[in-house]
């Protein structure tokens, strides 16, 4: 049987695909620039930029975030996109666990990323 080429309902009216969506950012980074202005610990500011971009819905919130922080601190290393978005699962992982929180500020971010990327359960994690 022979497959035939059916184009999605995108491609027959002309639309391109793959466009990104235009989204305002403009409270996010509001709320970047706070955190960073509050002179935060290591930690409190990783866990509190995660907060911030874990609240917007868009996929490209993480990306966003990385080109701000880097245009706005081209001093400070350490906001690829990639970071950002282990940023934001950090604050993921802890929101609703005050006890692992507390324990996880305790130690570095090198250490912090790799529990968090290893999948861990609870009592793994702690």
């Amino acid at each position: 049987m022979k497959q035939q080429n059916i184009p999605c309902a995108a491609a027959q009216k002309g639309e391109a695909m793959n466009v990104k969506k235009a989204a305002d950012y403009s409270v996010m980074y509001r709320k970047l620039t706070e955190i960073l202005a509050r002179n935060l610990s290591q930690m409190d500011e990783i866990y509190a930029i995660g907060k911030a971009v874990s609240h917007r819905p868009e996929k490209g919130a993480a990306v966003a975030a990385a080109e701000f922080l880097q245009t706005n601190l081209p001093d400070r290393t350490g906001f690829s996109p990639r970071n950002v978005r282990r940023m934001r699962d950090f604050y993921k992982v802890y929101e609703n666990d005050k006890l692992l929180l507390r324990l996880a500020m305790k130690i570095g971010w090198t250490l912090n990323v790799v529990i968090v990327e290893a999948a861990l359960a609870r009592d793994e994690r702690k």
